[in-house]
Formats: structure tokens, sequence, C-alpha cells
């Protein structure tokens, strides 16, 4: 606002200053000048980047100012990069993404910038693909919740943004202070009408970091440099980089090329064949994970299957998995009905859909292992290393756990299936025609409750304790809140040993098969109390009382033959109804505390 001349009788009227749009020159200086100061202010960076078009660009525009500030000589600090890889994401994607974190530490190194990248990865228990066939969890759909963006991204990048604050805590000593903290993020106000709405709720602004943590939290400062350019702007960019006016630590030829091949006719070609005349269209392709089910159709995948020269025709497997997921995610036969907890005041326990039954999740891992297995058999005849791998020896490995946990399988099938797939050259397709359900197909709102708790639920050797270890007199417990636990391996978060489960493999495994044969009436379980006697498993600390509870659901749905019929509700209704009508009213109720630790 500017106040113009006004009579003394008069008080000075407010006239409002036309809007002056800022030309593509001033706003790189802009945003780079704004890094700059922050720089000077004693701010810590951490750029979250993707190598998309807008991130790619806020991190150019990052080291332009820390170049500009070392001329000058002033002694610029460590610039973090956080990116994150899902371990399902688009490979060709993830290919580019690998190139470009080289290309940005070789840049680095050469201008003797200090910048350190951090890959962020999901661990086990994140790991979207293990949960879903391990019977964990089901894909997020369009219009639930993102469970899949928590587990796979902001848990990882949060657990990455903790390590870097403890680097920056060791390097300064009392100096430090989380508000000196600030994260340069890649948002635009014109990528679209929610987007730009989240951000003025956030306040988020390109001049001044904004504090986005929740009241009495710490302060999570956030920047956003490149809040006010328009798509245009970033495309301008991208093409004065690749034309050689503006040099960075890539000239953007990869990300062009992954953006036409996925998109289209891309903007940064246009711009440049053009000769600089600016057009007012985009390109609005987004790449993301191959296994996402939030979207209807994948289009960046599809485009990029449909490309002219079919150089990435090898991607369509992992299409094929995807489309069938999504074609069986609504049937109700592939749904697990049995609830994962019960009511403790009354024994009983819910029918309602659940995660996928445990003959999806089996059929499911056949498909995953034979995509990897065909990949690893053309890698090895090209003699170079795999494009992709869905799944390793410690992600086959949970699998087995958390099948056992949920009584999904004998001990051991997944790797059994590993074994026959790998080895002896078993292979299973995916249907060229299947019937696809919708969401009427599958009625999410039905619930009942049943008796579940019979005499035995409460047993001793019920839970996550071992009947077999304690007569071998090999048994080593611990005891928390009054219960008797196995004692098993504790560490911050759940994990397989990799040597471990290397070494089980290749010396272990065939007398677990042995021992556990179709022959041998065993528990689903005995393969948790296997892995856990032997070291090779390790639990998240405090994860005695979760991993008791589901054992003892298993171990009752197997010991009175439910596993055949989870996907079934009303022959699971029928069963445990008739059931509880021969089962004492006094075992449908839980013990009192540390009564399960009697007769230790």
């Amino acid at each position: 606002m500017q106040l113009i001349d006004a009579t003394l009788f008069q008080d000075p009227t407010p006239v409002a200053s036309p809007i002056v749009e800022r030309t593509f020159d001033e706003k790189v200086a802009d945003a780079v000048a704004v890094v700059e100061a922050n720089i000077r202010a004693g701010k810590r960076l951490i750029g979250a980047c993707s190598f998309g078009k807008d991130s790619s660009v806020m991190v150019a525009l990052t080291l332009m100012a820390m170049e500009r500030l070392q001329n000058a000589g002033y002694e610029v600090p460590e610039f973090h990069v956080m990116t994150s890889d899902t371990l399902v994401e688009n490979p060709a994607v993830l290919a580019y993404s690998k190139g470009e974190i080289r290309s940005l530490k070789d840049y680095a190194a050469s201008k003797n910038l200090p910048v350190r990248i951090w890959v962020c990865k999901p661990n086990l228990t994140e790991n979207w693909l293990v949960s879903i066939i391990g019977g964990r969890t089901v894909a997020s759909m369009p219009g639930n919740s993102a469970k899949c963006q928590q587990q796979m991204k902001k848990s990882p990048l949060d657990r990455t943004k903790r390590q870097i604050k403890a680097v920056l805590k060791h390097q300064m000593g009392s100096a430090y202070r989380d508000d000196d903290v600030v994260v340069l993020i890649g948002t635009r106000r014109d990528e679209s009408a929610v987007r730009e709405r989240n951000m003025e709720a956030r306040g988020e602004s390109a001049i001044v970091p904004v504090n986005t943590a929740g009241p009495n939290k710490k302060p999570e400062w956030v920047l956003s440099p490149i809040a006010d350019f328009t798509t245009l702007d970033i495309f301008s960019f991208l093409g004065k980089v690749t034309s050689g006016q503006i040099v960075t630590y890539s000239d953007f030829q990869a990300l062009t090329e992954v953006y036409r091949d996925a998109g289209g006719d891309c903007m940064v070609n246009a711009f440049i064949r053009d000769s600089g005349v600016e057009r007012k269209t985009g390109c609005g392709a987004r790449h993301g994970c191959w296994l996402c089910l939030r979207v209807g159709t994948d289009r960046s995948m599809e485009n990029m299957l449909a490309e002219e020269t079919g150089k990435h025709t090898w991607m369509k497997p992992l299409s094929d998995f995807r489309n069938y997921l999504q074609a069986r995610h609504y049937d109700p036969q592939g749904r697990n009905w049995l609830a994962r907890s019960i009511n403790d005041e009354t024994g009983t326990i819910k029918i309602a859909a659940n995660a996928y039954s445990p003959e999806l999740c089996l059929e499911l891992l056949r498909y995953a292992l034979s995509i990897d297995a065909d990949e690893a058999d053309r890698a090895w005849a090209a003699g170079e290393p795999p494009r992709f791998q869905l799944l390793g020896m410690k992600e086959i490995l949970t699998i087995d756990l958390y099948w056992g946990r949920y009584a999904y399988q004998r001990p051991f099938t997944a790797l059994s299936e590993y074994r026959q797939i790998f080895e002896n050259g078993k292979r299973y397709r995916i249907p060229h025609e299947y019937k696809v359900f919708e969401r009427k197909d599958l009625d999410v709102t039905r619930e009942v409750e049943v008796p579940f708790v019979d005499e035995h639920f409460y047993g001793i050797y019920e839970g996550l304790r071992s009947a077999i270890a304690s007569v071998a007199n090999a048994e080593s417990v611990v005891k928390k809140n009054g219960i008797y636990y196995t004692h098993v391996t504790e560490t911050s978060e759940f994990d397989i040993d990799a040597e471990g489960a290397e070494m089980f493999f290749d010396f272990e495994l065939d007398h677990a098969l042995e021992y556990y044969g179709p022959h041998a009436e065993v528990y689903p379980s005995d393969v948790v109390h296997y892995l856990a006697r032997f070291g090779t498993v390790s639990f998240k600390k405090g994860g005695h009382s979760s991993w008791d509870r589901m054992l003892r659901i298993g171990n009752q749905l197997h010991r009175h033959g439910l596993r055949d019929i989870l996907n079934d509700p009303d022959a699971l209704i029928a069963k445990l109804t008739g059931q509880a009508a021969q089962v004492p009213c006094a075992a449908m109720s839980a013990p009192a505390t540390g009564q399960l630790s009697l007769g230790f």
C-alpha cells in the first residue's frame, strides 16, 4: 500500500499499488537471494528432493546460492539433501534418480561444495509389498487414507530428519538449536488449486521460513523458494539449463526424457524447439510407485510402456502385477474376514473384511518371485545387474514370519516357494483374463461379533512361548509386566540379520523344511520360535506383547481349523458360533494380570 497527499482536513487515503508480475529472471534472483540470506543468518539447510522438475530446480537454486557465498569467501555449511526410495518406485524413474544423485555428488565435489545426500528407505515393517503379501495390510485405494504414504515416505523421511539433526547436534554442540534447521521444499502454488489452498493454510512462503509444527511440538521450519514459480517458469529454467544458458549439477537431459516418456511431448522440448517462444501448455506427468492403487490408472507407466521404441516394455510384468492386485482388491473371497484383536471381557472377535486372504497372498508371492526370477535370468544372460528386485532374502523371511504370526501358511512356505522358483525353475504367470471386482462387490460395512476364546487361548505356550524349547530345556525367558515371554533379540526396529538370513538359507533351511514338512502336525507360529531361537530375527523393543497377542489368535484359529475358511465370513460365523456352545462360559474371559506366568 502507498499513501497519497491529502488536505489537512482529510485522513490519508490508502491506494493499492498496481500488482507487477515479476519476470522469470527476477524470480530466480529472488529465490537465490532468499536461500543465501538464510545461510548468512546461520540456518542449516535440508533439501527434500524427489528429482522431479520442481525439486530439481529448488536444489539447483540452492547450489547457486552456495556458490555465490563461497565465491564471496563465506564458509558455507553442509547442505543435506534427502530423497526417498519407497522400494516400489517406477524402476526407470529410480534409475534416473540414481543417475541424478551421482551427478549431484560429482558436481558438488568439483565445486568443493559441502553436500551430503541421504536416501530414505522404508524399514522391513514399512515395506509396502512385504506388508501386502505378508497379510499385514491392504493397498490404499482412491478415497481411502494414504497409509502407504505414511508408511513408505513420511516415516522414513522423519527418521532421516532425526538422523540429520543428530549429525548437526554433534557438529554444532551447544550452539545447536532446532530453530536453526530449515527444510527447503519444491512446492508451488501454481501446481493446483488444492496445493495452493494447502500452502496458504500452512502459511508457506517463498520469502521466510514458516513453522509447520503443531502446538507444543519442536519447531519444523519450512521454506518454499519456488512457491511463486509458475509451471512455465519451471520449464523455462530447465530449458535454459538444457540449452547451456544455466550451468548446474545436471543438464536435465535425463529429466526431460523421463517426462517425455511418461507424459508425452514434454514442455522442455517444446520450449527449446520453439526457440524460446513460451507456450501455455505444460507437462503434467507425475511419477510414483509402480504398485500404487490410489490412482485408477497409472498413466505414467502406461505411457512408458507405449513409448514407440519399446525401451520400457521390460516393466510390463510390474504393471500386470499392479493391475491384477487392483482387480482383486474388492474380491470378498480374496479377504481374510477374521479380525486381529479380541474383546478380553467377552472373549469375542469380529468378523469383518480385513487383509488379503492366505490364498491371495500366496498367489501374489508366487507372481512376485516369478517376476524377480525372470529378471534375474535375463540379467545373468546379459552379464549385467538386474534392473529391479521386488523381494530379497530378508523380505522373504519377513513374509514367512508374518504368515506365522497370522497363521496363514505352514512354517517356511515363502522360502520353499523361493527355492521352487529360483532353483527348480517353477514359474507362475498372472492370468491374461480375470474378473475385475468393484467397490460395491465388497461389503466393508459388514461386521459381526462372534465367540472366539476357548479354554486353551490363555495357556502358557499359546503365545510368545515355545513348548518345544521348554521341553528340551532350551527356552530362555524374560518377564515383562508380570508375564513371561520367550527371550528374543531386541533392537530399535524389527529387523532380519542379512548375514544370518543367508546362512539360514544355505545351511539350515533343508533341516527346517524336513522338520516342518507336510507330514508333520505343526503350528504356523513355529516359524517365529524357530527364527527367534537362531537369532535371525530381532524384534522391536517392547514388541513382546503384540507378538504374543497375535500368536495366540493365530494358534487359536489354527487349532480350530479356521485357516481354510478365513475368506468365507458365513462359514466363520457358523463354525465359531457352533463351537461356542461347547465351550464352558468360564473359558471366555481373560485371566488376571500375571496369570500367564503360573506354572513356569
